[in-house]
């Protein structure tokens, strides 16, 4: 525990935390909008807000190399916190851009991408049949 000790500061928890509860709050607001104007019958909401997300994280870390947004603070706020708190679907697609962009097509296709999304589908499929049988 003691190397833990000063690794993560206060004001850096309470960021994430500040970003993941507008975060949150957003997701729940577009989602019940899109429910709304929609219906239930697909969720549209979700699918807006994997998308939506993407771009905002896409967007921030683009941002990041600029001035005004290079302090770390601001990771912390919107990538970690707000984006964390809307969508991890934004993270996911963007570690792929990355890994992508770094050449290493078979970690993006077959780690990251079917990896999670078939596993994750699996996983997924066996907490729901565990939660059934308990």
């Amino acid at each position: 525990m003691g190397k833990l000790k000063g690794i993560f500061k206060v004001w850096d928890i309470l960021l994430v935390g500040a970003g993941g509860f507008f975060g949150a709050q957003a997701r729940f607001g577009v989602s019940n909008y899109f429910s709304k104007k929609w219906g239930t019958a697909f969720p549209y909401g979700t699918v807006i807000i994997n998308l939506s997300g993407s771009f905002l994280l896409g967007l921030f870390l683009g941002l990041a190399g600029k001035a005004i947004f290079a302090d770390e603070a601001y990771r912390w706020l919107v990538e970690v916190g707000f984006c964390g708190g809307y969508t991890t679907f934004s993270t996911y697609t963007y570690e792929t851009l990355t890994l992508l962009r770094e050449n290493k097509m078979s970690a993006a296709l077959t780690a990251n991408l079917i990896g999670s999304y078939f596993l994750g589908l699996l996983v997924a499929l066996g907490g729901f049949w565990l939660g059934n049988m308990i």
